[in-house]
């Protein structure tokens, strides 16, 4: 077919509310137009009859539309990645939860971890190296280090483990030549390394028997990082629950630091370190404070940790001024992890924003 109707304002909304309803990704005002072209190419290459065709072959359940979507996500999803990706929460990895895990799981030495949203495969690959050196006797233990993610393409590429110079940026140089050998300006990842790690195409939203996040039990750790930027508040809510009942009981959640701004974690613990945030499904159905240690400050300047607001998130105490400038800083490290809006009851119901802006005058004034 040579030609295709353009898409109608109505047209291009259904689309969008369609993928959304599919996918839980939301297509940005500033995304349209790229978007635009990408239905009208997809329209074309099957040899759909017109725009409203194609639109009705992705709203059924059929074999072919089931083909198309693997297509159209593929085409629509972000697959920017790489090695060690946000250094502060792979420090957080390696100095908090992964030691803690390793010695709650000494006796039967296994540990389940999924990257959901894995793309082309880094950030699975760089948990593998990074447990490669943190457990000196790894061959006596069974480990699962899964990477899900809805599009195939990039789990293709995932499943090589064949990757460009651009995908080390930031990266140590000493990890690079351990782990990967250099043939023709590309890496091959180590066979020590990829046989550690598994791929599986996975939606967030699909509920049917052949999604892995339906049936995905007892995990103890699940990273989703840089995906919920992506997703409707509704669809975090879903993907929320998910992983909730895919979790182990003490078992971490990890997600991008702000990506949880508009929902409420409230059947998590929340624990702040330094480093970033971690959501922990409880021991039982109780939500309880979070340990004081977690905010790496000594414990004898914290009281218990206080509730904030109805969602009881747990934070710092309203003892800042009392304590050392050093710590202070480390506080307010902390309170800038949150989202700004959330309210914190101890401090008169400011919300984070306001309070980090009051500490940062007060200091100016001193200074």
């Amino acid at each position: 077919m040579s030609s295709i109707e353009p898409l109608s304002p109505e047209l291009t909304q259904a689309f969008i509310q369609l993928i959304v309803k599919r996918t839980g990704i939301i297509i940005r005002e500033n995304d349209q137009a790229v978007f635009k072209e990408t239905i009208t190419r997809r329209a074309k290459i099957i040899g759909s009859d017109s725009i409203t065709a194609y639109y009705r072959l992705l709203a059924t359940e059929t074999y072919k539309s089931q083909q198309e979507w693997g297509s159209l996500t593929t085409a629509i999803t972000n697959t920017e990645s790489f090695f060690f990706r946000d250094k502060g929460q792979f420090n957080l990895l390696r100095n908090h939860i992964f030691p803690d895990l390793l010695k709650r799981k000494a006796q039967t030495k296994t540990i389940r971890i999924c990257s959901a949203g894995c793309s082309t495969g880094e950030e699975p690959y760089s948990i593998a190296m990074l447990l490669y050196d943190l457990i000196p006797n790894i061959k006596d233990w069974d480990l699962t280090i899964l990477g899900v993610d809805i599009n195939s393409v990039a789990l293709e590429k995932a499943s090589k483990g064949l990757y460009r110079p651009w995908s080390f940026r930031g990266i140590d140089p000493e990890i690079q030549k351990r782990f990967f050998r250099q043939a023709n300006n590309q890496y091959h990842i180590s066979d020590d390394i990829k046989t550690m790690v598994s791929f599986q195409i996975g939606n967030l939203l699909d509920n049917s028997s052949l999604n892995p996040f339906c049936y995905f039990r007892d995990m103890d750790l699940i990273l989703c990082r840089n995906v919920f930027i992506y997703f409707s508040d509704a669809a975090v809510k879903t993907a929320l629950d998910k992983f909730h009942n895919a979790l182990a009981p003490l078992g971490y959640l990890l997600v991008g630091h702000t990506e949880l701004h508009s929902q409420n974690p409230d059947k998590f613990w929340v624990k702040m370190f330094e480093e970033s945030i971690t959501y922990q499904r409880p021991a039982d159905t109780v939500i309880k404070p979070i340990a004081s240690e977690s905010l790496a400050l000594p414990q004898q300047q914290l009281p218990q940790a206080t509730v904030i607001t109805e969602d009881r998130l747990q934070v710092l105490d309203d003892s800042l001024e009392d304590v050392s400038l050093q710590m202070q800083k480390t506080a307010l490290n902390l309170l800038r992890q949150l989202p700004g809006d959330t309210r914190i009851a101890k401090f008169g119901n400011l919300t984070a924003a306001e309070i980090i802006q009051q500490y940062e005058q007060a200091s100016k004034e001193i200074d």
